[in-house]
């Protein structure tokens, strides 16, 4: 019989960098990518910098909007793989986030579907100056992931 080997420094390391944020509530505004997780939801990206990050999307701009929100796909230590949203989507294709869904961690509720654009999925380094302006509001639960009709 094999002995599983146990790095005990690494995850009390991985434990430490990810603390429980559900305790700070609603105070918080923002947070650093290295204390992002998956399934997160983040207001406020440009419309520029999701341009020159995904290569076409948005695919026009509008005057009176011009941020996008972005969800944490994947969380890892060197970069974390995200997309942006958009209230227009298509149910049947696209995995989207349930209106009226209550986040956790924070006291946020979806006021409309929020469609994952996933084709245009990219990775942002820990370091990236993208961050900066999302405004944190909350993680999305499981539950509340819809996948479109036809990706059984």
């Amino acid at each position: 019989m094999k002995i599983k080997k146990v790095d005990h420094t690494s995850r009390l390391i991985s434990q430490l960098r990810k603390p429980d944020l559900s305790i700070l509530g609603n105070s918080i505004r923002s947070l650093p990518p290295t204390q992002w997780q998956e399934r997160m939801f983040f207001t406020g990206a440009d419309d520029i910098e999701l341009k020159e990050q995904t290569g076409s999307f948005p695919a026009t701009f509008r005057k009176d909007k011009t941020t996008h929100p972005v969800f944490i796909l994947l969380a890892n230590c060197t970069g974390h793989s995200v997309c942006p949203c958009s209230s227009r989507g298509d149910k049947k294709r696209n995995r989207y986030i349930k209106a009226n869904c209550r986040l956790e961690m924070k006291d946020h509720e979806m006021d409309r579907d929020s469609f994952l654009i996933e084709r245009y999925r990219f990775t942002l380094p820990v370091d990236h100056r993208l961050y900066k302006q999302l405004h944190f509001c909350g993680r999305v639960p499981i539950a509340c992931i819809h996948n479109g009709e036809n990706q059984r």
